[in-house]
């Protein structure tokens, strides 16, 4: 059984709520790679693009990638773009993890993503576009796929429960052990 969750999609696919939702079911550790980065860096995800640009913060996400995989077992939630750096592909490979992509249409990440001003590369409609089919190709390379689209968080912990990641392998819910 893996003992590291990868949870990977565009803003707004749910990777925090669900994550933090799975990681309690599972009686492991929840990390959200960004909010990592923040507190290590005392600024914001968006303060450190504008401040110190894109390679800079691609550097530091690297480094807090590597930090939170020593971490097992453990739910991670990566940011939007941090699957789609070849280095954090390869050290999420090297980990040995499952990697989860929470996928949902254009339409509903728009919705979801409504009046969300602190994300650096979301600036308008058409970058929005753009950036979630730049990163398409890399989430397609994800071990399992999931819909988020009109589900619960909850609902979407459940399937992730009866993915193969979990085959035949007791694994502890809140203080009991269950057998899928």
């Amino acid at each position: 059984m893996a003992r590291l969750i990868y949870l990977l999609g565009f803003m707004g696919s749910g990777k925090s709520t669900v994550g933090a939702l799975l990681a309690r079911e599972l009686g492991w550790p929840f990390i959200d790679l960004d909010a990592v980065i923040e507190a290590a860096q005392g600024e914001t995800i968006r303060e450190i693009f504008e401040q110190a640009g894109e390679p800079a913060f691609r550097r530091i996400e690297h480094a807090a990638l590597t930090e939170v995989s020593r971490t097992e077992p453990a739910v991670i939630a990566l940011g939007g773009g941090t699957f789609v750096q070849e280095p954090n592909l390869q050290l999420i490979r090297a980990a040995g993890g499952a990697t989860v992509w929470l996928d949902c249409t254009l339409d509903e990440l728009r919705v979801r993503c409504q009046g969300i001003d602190n994300r650096p590369l979301f600036r308008d409609e058409l970058s929005f576009r753009n950036l979630l089919e730049q990163r398409l190709p890399f989430y397609r390379l994800a071990d399992y796929r999931l819909s988020t689209e009109g589900r619960t968080a909850q609902e979407v912990v459940e399937e992730i429960l009866r993915l193969k990641i979990f085959s035949g392998e007791p694994w502890r819910v809140m203080g009991s052990w269950r057998t899928p």
